[in-house]
Formats: C-alpha cells, sequence, structure tokens
C-alpha cells in the first residue's frame, strides 16, 4: 500500500466515524439552553456570545439559571424558561425529556400533553394547560438576598464602621497631648497647664 492510498484509507475510515458520532451523542441529548447571562450547565460556567447560540443538555445534566432567564428548547418545539437562579435537573424517560425542578420557578409551554414529563422533587406534576408555571422553595425567593451568610455579612460591616467611627473620633477629639513640646492646647498637664 503506497502513502497516497493508505491517506485515502484514513481519511475515509475518519469519516465514516465522524458520521457515526454525532448520533451516537445526539441519543443522550435531551433539549438545548441558552441565556443572556452566565448560567451553569454540568456544574461549569458558561458565558453568553461565545458565538454558541445554544448549548447541548445531556441527560442527567443539572442546569442552573444566572442572573437572567435561560431558555431550554426540546426538540419537539417545546420550550421551558428557567426563572433567573432556578435549578433544574434534565433527564429522559424512555424517549420523553424529563425536566425536574429543584428549586425556583419554570414557565413551560409544550407542544402536547406528553411532550416533556414534568417533576418536582415531590414527583410528576399533571399540568391542566399546555402552558404554566409552577415553583418550589418559594422561601428562598421571599427572603431574597437577605439570606443568614448575607445578613451576617451586613452586620459585620455594620459593627466594622462603627468600630473604624469610634476610634477616628477618639483620635481626634482632642485627647491627652503626647508631645509637651508640640501640644499647642491651652490647659494640657503635658505642657505644663498651658504655659510654654
Amino acid at each position: 500500500m503506497n502513502s497516497k492510498t493508505l491517506t485515502t484509507y484514513v481519511a475515509a475510515v475518519a469519516a465514516a466515524l465522524l458520521a457515526a458520532a454525532p448520533p451516537a451523542a445526539a441519543a443522550d441529548q435531551v433539549a438545548v439552553v441558552a441565556s443572556s447571562s452566565h448560567f451553569q450547565l454540568r456544574g461549569a460556567k458558561v458565558a453568553p456570545n461565545q458565538g454558541v447560540p445554544s448549548w447541548p443538555v445531556m441527560a442527567g445534566d443539572l442546569v442552573n439559571a444566572g442572573d437572567a432567564p435561560a431558555a431550554v428548547s426540546f426538540s419537539d418545539g417545546s420550550g421551558a424558561t428557567l426563572e433567573r437562579g432556578t435549578l433544574v435537573r434534565l433527564d429522559r424517560s424512555g424517549r420523553t425529556p424529563v425536566l425536574q425542578l429543584v428549586c425556583g420557578t419554570v414557565r413551560y409551554s409544550l407542544k402536547s400533553a406528553d411532550a416533556v414529563k414534568l417533576m418536582s422533587q415531590n414527583g410528576p406534576l399533571v399540568p391542566a394547560k399546555l402552558t404554566g408555571t409552577f415553583s418550589m422553595c418559594s422561601d428562598r425567593s421571599a427572603a431574597g438576598w437577605w439570606s443568614t451568610g448575607h445578613t451576617a455579612m451586613v452586620m459585620g460591616a455594620v459593627a466594622g464602621g462603627a468600630v473604624a467611627a469610634y476610634s477616628i473620633a477618639t483620635a481626634i477629639s482632642g485627647g491627652p497631648c503626647v508631645s509637651p513640646t508640640n501640644c499647642g492646647c491651652a490647659s494640657c498637664s503635658a505642657c505644663g497647664g498651658g504655659s510654654r
């Protein structure tokens, strides 16, 4: 076998392998996700505007919306919008995509009643309509930014500011003189009661 024939053979084998790879990978793809802000996919932070309009979501993946909603699109045209900070797990049950809400709020639009299996941590949801909203962890959204950690951080900053203000006020309030030659006060015992 000459080098030209070998190169042709290797190229043909590589092309055949590449042609077979997408169907195998697509078999595990459940949906695609896109957002105008950073979000997490499989635990990795994904930045928008990288030339990739949407990212593939595989069976078992976790998607966590960032500071903006994230749009999840399924192959049949059904979709779900994850509100800011919402965490979902996407999976597959047979050939049906499964969207399991872990925490947050999801707005969904289904093409048919069995297009996507919607689940909460308590089990499957049976939507009354093809469009709707469902939420979990409402205590998280009610508290908003004021979590235990943020409250402790703010209280620590306030306490630190109070200590700093007291220290500065004490330092500039004309406390006792420490230099008899450069006192500048009228009745300081350090400089002889003002008689310099």
